[in-house]
């Protein structure tokens, strides 16, 4: 997921931060969380790790 974030930002020309993935990630987290009704592990670790918690 964090490496189709990249892809897509780079696609685009835009520049790419941990800020903006982490971001991203984080809108996909919350589509989960509403169509499981809870979080996905493997996606709340890879945010963590991008803001440095």
């Amino acid at each position: 997921m964090v490496g189709e974030c990249c892809l897509m930002f780079a696609q685009n020309g835009e520049e790419i931060s941990r800020d903006r993935v982490a971001l991203w990630l984080g809108r996909v987290q919350e589509e989960a969380i509403d169509a499981i009704g809870e979080p996905n592990d493997a996606l709340q670790l890879a945010i963590a790790r991008l803001k440095g918690v």
